[in-house]
């Protein structure tokens, strides 16, 4: 049992950083390189990210 809550904790952080470094990449994307089209492609991403991190932390018990 407590295999199985390790498990969805290391994949509930995974969706979170991945979340959290495409959010990044889309910033410095538009501050950084000054490209529009990156940032948009990146604004995608991230929402597709998020919406996978947080789809997953509803099924599995939303505490934050």
């Amino acid at each position: 049992m407590g295999g199985l809550i390790h498990q969805r904790n290391r994949t509930e952080k995974a969706k979170r950083f991945k979340a959290i470094a495409a959010a990044a990449g889309s910033g410095v994307a538009l501050v950084g390189l000054s490209s529009t089209v990156l940032f948009v492609a990146g604004l995608a991403v991230t929402g597709y990210l998020t919406y996978d991190w947080f789809m997953f932390r509803a099924k599995n018990g939303m505490r934050f």
